[in-house]
């Protein structure tokens, strides 16, 4: 009786705090909020051109390499239409509008405003691509919508951004597999069979709002989407290779200091519970980056994921993690250390305002004694990333380059609870490959003109996989429990099944209308022995070109 009591109290306490919490946060953002900034997905054509436009004018990126869109948009309309500040474009606004309402603006389709009250941004999402991956066929149809927008105005407002699209798609051949490993889709969440075999029906949506307060010193973003933190073509902290999450993230910035805490829900690789939802689980990121130089900034990580079961065996964020500033290994000696704990250093250097050179060391688990006498014990887990960037390379206008090298020790990211990896939806959070790889990335980009872009990746990677012949645990699959483990001092790399992947994709794009293109694309896998090759012509409006790089 006096358990059960506890529990109901407990219960009570829990949803008592959470509404408390709500309002007040929301009687916080009411009474200081300054601005808003909206945000370009990170994975977008615009987003690509954004930081390549930060980095050649000095203006800093932040940590999480997100970047304001209202600088080419809506920032131009409230403060001055008859005053082009040039960001990104040359030109904003169009000579001709579309039926005199349509693209008055050239990223715009439509757009409605009141300076200093609102503004309204829609724009339509389409795209579709079909080709051959050897002798099947390969498409994807996509159908949506993006708004954006603000209310309240640029200087006391909140600004708002949703992006929601339907697709069918039939995958590349050589793709296909990964989609039923997983029981999802690769870079999205649960789909339903389309027609034919390989072929799949999703759904995505993706949306936030942001606001600032204390003159626009602290910056606040809840929503739903994708997150990256790092400058490279790989994240080994945070990528946008799994799907987007329920998050809430606070960006600090005090001088030389940025600070940013982001707390999410994510989603385990557990069954159903009952038939109706997945199992929950949660996550609390901390990065803490200091500006050297101007050229020179250091960040450092802490990065937790853990789940919580209250006596109705329902999961709920554990409140210690929403402390702000404390350092999470300190919450987990007083929890009794039962979560997915890592951390990590990143830097990024720039060099004349034409390079960039930039790294990341993730330590998940290591005892130094061992680490010396040891160095393959397979609790050393640590995984670490060396690139580089040129940016107008050899001093050819829009000749961007990349070169890259990951390299993650066997069993990194995984945990005890194979609930607790760092996961999402059957999907790392960083690294595609997992865990017990290395692997090296060149990356060219081109731009001929407005209209012409070329890009073009080659990448080669050396992984150790798990045998399905004695089902025995490498530590290649992040998903699975590392308390069954095939060695405890043998941890050597590509141990397993040595498997090496070999990619190529080179797409030529052409843009007749800003964010209009029309696409020819290639792409070769080869892995394990096996090869296959596929090529497909498209049109996007306002979409992504989706990658095909794992």
């Amino acid at each position: 009786m006096i358990l059960f009591a506890f529990q109901t109290y407990r219960a009570y306490f829990c949803s008592t705090m959470r509404k408390a919490l709500s309002i007040l946060f929301l009687s916080f953002c009411i009474n200081t909020l300054f601005a808003q900034e909206v945000f370009y997905p990170v994975e977008s054509w615009q987003y690509s051109q954004a930081y390549r436009n930060n980095f050649t004018a000095w203006r800093p990126v932040k940590s999480d390499g997100q970047l304001n869109r209202f600088a080419r948009t809506l920032y131009l309309i409230e403060r001055d239409t008859d005053r082009i500040i040039e960001i990104i474009d040359e030109q904003q606004f169009v000579d001709r509008p579309l039926f005199k309402y349509f693209y008055k603006m050239q990223d715009a389709f439509y757009k409605v405003q009141e300076p200093g009250k609102y503004a309204l941004i829609v724009n339509p999402v389409f795209q579709f691509s079909s080709g051959r991956s050897d002798t099947a066929m390969v498409y994807r149809n996509t159908r949506g919508g993006e708004i954006l927008g603000n209310v309240g105005g640029l200087e006391r407002g909140i600004g708002f951004y949703s992006y929601f699209t339907e697709n069918q798609e039939q995958y590349p051949i050589q793709y296909r597999p990964l989609t039923d490993s997983l029981n999802f889709v690769p870079n999205e969440f649960v789909y339903k069979t389309f027609k034919k075999k390989g072929a799949v029906d999703y759904f995505q949506a993706r949306g936030y709002v942001t606001f600032s307060a204390a003159n626009n010193l602290v910056k606040f973003q809840f929503g739903h989407d994708k997150h990256k933190i790092g400058s490279g073509y790989r994240s080994l902290i945070l990528s946008d290779y799994a799907p987007q999450f329920l998050f809430f993230k606070i960006n600090t910035d005090l001088g030389k200091f940025h600070y940013q805490n982001l707390f999410t829900q994510f989603t385990d690789n557990g069954p159903f519970l009952g038939g109706s939802s997945f199992t929950k689980k949660y996550a609390a990121f901390h990065r803490l980056s200091f500006d050297v130089t101007k050229n020179i900034n250091i960040g450092v990580n802490e990065m937790v994921v853990f789940d919580r079961m209250d006596s109705t065996q329902a999961n709920q964020f554990d409140f210690n993690y929403l402390n702000p500033v404390i350092f999470y290994r300190s919450i987990e000696h007083n929890l009794g250390s039962p979560d997915n704990s890592l951390m990590a250093v990143d830097f990024s250097w720039k060099i004349r305002s034409r390079y960039v050179v930039y790294g990341q060391f993730l330590l998940d688990e290591f005892n130094l004694k061992f680490l010396k006498t040891e160095p393959n014990w397979w609790a050393n887990k640590y995984g670490y990333q060396l690139g580089a960037r040129a940016i107008n390379a050899f001093k050819i206008k829009n000749l961007d380059l990349l070169a890259e090298y990951n390299h993650v020790r066997p069993y990194t990211y995984s945990h005890r609870r194979s609930t607790q990896s760092y996961s999402h939806f059957n999907q790392a959070l960083a690294h595609p490959l997992g865990a017990n790889f290395s692997e090296a990335i060149l990356e060219v980009k081109y731009s001929l003109g407005k209209k012409w872009h070329l890009q073009s990746s080659l990448i080669f990677a050396r992984t150790g996989r798990d045998s399905f012949l004695n089902g025995r645990n490498y530590g290649g699959n992040i998903l699975r429990s590392y308390d069954s483990r095939a060695t405890e001092f043998n941890s050597v790399m590509y141990m397993g099944k040595r498997s090496d992947l070999f990619l190529y994709d080179l797409s030529i794009s052409y843009m007749p209308r800003y964010n209009w293109f029309i696409d020819a694309r290639v792409n070769y896998r080869q892995f394990a022995g096996n090869s296959n090759l596929f090529f497909s012509l498209g049109l996007r409006i306002n979409a992504n070109l989706r990658k095909f790089d794992y």
